[in-house]
């Protein structure tokens, strides 16, 4: 469920009972704005899950909320957070189980290293690309809905939270638009101008190829047109694998992809 937590409000305070005689609600992870999220336990299979509950004071939100959990529960990708269960509080809310991601949030994250924005910004294009395969439009895309999740394994994956509504005019060029306006913003640590106005001066972060900075220039001012999320995927791949050497070696260096990613959040955090 795309909720952009509010640092400054109150972790809220969880149920006093299992909801649907099942999941506990143990702690209070952020309030969004739509839903409460908590961190919490299926008693059922003691695996530690997140707890997404509409707000009491969002209920004008429950049919968008509904909707929203059903898109994402019926996908089945690797790169979409798994959706375990949809249920209703004993007032009446919806609320939303999913797997309980360790990490950070993406909006949480300013200006990086042009590797690690290219790499981001190419497995949250990867997952967009999944979705214009089905021939599914998120519309809502951001930074508050991808999450740099923690992997057993080492290392990150970037996670798409959800799948939008895919309602109010959401189409694959808006979904493009998005994407170069996260990669613009991880590059350079603000957005770039409205479409149409005067580019700014051409900009190259330290040590990347000019060609990035081309790139982002020609999507943005393309306006989504005649770009697919797939190819901006590739592109990015591409720079990442072949246009980073170490100095005083030949060839390229290919970078580890999920090493990219730093998680320097010791605790590790959920959103939604």
């Amino acid at each position: 469920m795309t909720d952009r937590p509010s640092s400054s409000s109150i972790h809220p305070d969880p149920p006093g009972h299992l909801l649907e005689g099942r999941y506990l609600c143990e702690q209070g992870i952020a309030k969004g704005e739509s839903a409460e999220i908590f961190r919490g336990t299926d008693t059922w299979s003691g695996e530690q899950i997140a707890i997404r509950l509409l707000r009491d004071d969002r209920r004008e939100k429950e049919d968008e909320f509904r909707r929203m959990a059903e898109r994402l529960f019926g996908a089945t990708s690797a790169r979409l957070l798994r959706a375990i269960h949809i249920g209703d509080h004993k007032d009446g809310r919806p609320f939303l189980v999913t797997e309980l991601l360790m990490g950070k949030n993406l909006q949480d994250l300013g200006q990086v290293r042009w590797e690690v924005a290219c790499e981001i910004t190419r497995q949250a294009a990867a997952a967009i690309a999944e979705l214009h395969v089905l021939g599914l439009h998120h519309g809502t895309l951001r930074t508050s809905t991808l999450f740099v999740a923690a992997q057993s394994a080492g290392g990150s994956r970037i996670k798409l939270l959800d799948l939008g509504t895919g309602q109010r005019g959401a189409t694959a060029e808006k979904d493009v638009m998005a994407l170069v306006a996260i990669l613009h913003r991880l590059l350079y640590g603000k957005p770039p101008s409205p479409p149409g106005t005067p580019p700014g001066p051409r900009l190259v972060p330290t040590g990347a190829p000019p060609r990035l900075d081309e790139l982002v220039r020609a999507w943005w001012g393309s306006q989504g047109e005649g770009i697919s999320a797939a190819e901006i995927a590739s592109e990015l791949k591409f720079l990442v694998d072949m246009s980073t050497e170490i100095p005083g070696t030949k060839g390229p260096r290919i970078l580890p992809k999920t090493s990219l990613i730093i998680i320097d959040d010791e605790e590790g955090s959920e959103s939604a």
